[in-house]
């Protein structure tokens, strides 16, 4: 009985820390954005410094020392088994009356950003973070 307790504290230990850095704010920096038409083909890279700031309500937008803008987060899906490493959330945002879903993916230790434009044909953003991190 108590190694089923502690397996079940274990597991909800985990849960909880999943849990948690979804609705904690945090930072994603990458150094380079992949460009790809609507069909996935890719058109082109830009050597770009580019900084997310999430919160639960909004994303803030720095590329290269400048701010760009505020998404407005209309939506949110959440599940990492190890935060920060490996997991998934899916963002549905809204800027400048356009749509914009943004997916989070890590797995291996490698995590990417996926932006794109809904209803759009401008280019898809794919971007390897060098770091995704609690903010301070």
């Amino acid at each position: 009985m108590k190694s089923v307790i502690i397996t079940l504290l274990i597991c909800l230990t985990g849960t909880l820390s999943s849990f948690a850095q979804c609705e904690e704010n945090t930072v994603l920096s990458t150094s380079k954005t992949n460009l790809a038409d609507p069909s996935g083909n890719p058109t082109g890279v830009k050597d770009e410094k580019t900084i997310l700031r999430f919160s639960k309500t909004a994303i803030l937008l720095n590329i290269d020392g400048a701010d760009r803008g505020e998404l407005k987060i209309v939506s949110q899906t959440c599940k990492w088994t190890t935060p920060f490493k490996e997991g998934k959330s899916v963002i549905n945002a809204i800027m400048n009356d356009s749509d914009y879903t943004l997916t989070i993916e890590g797995k291996d230790g490698k995590v990417s950003l996926h932006v794109v434009k809904n209803l759009s044909d401008d280019s898809i953003l794919t971007m390897t973070a060098d770091k995704f991190e609690k903010a301070n």
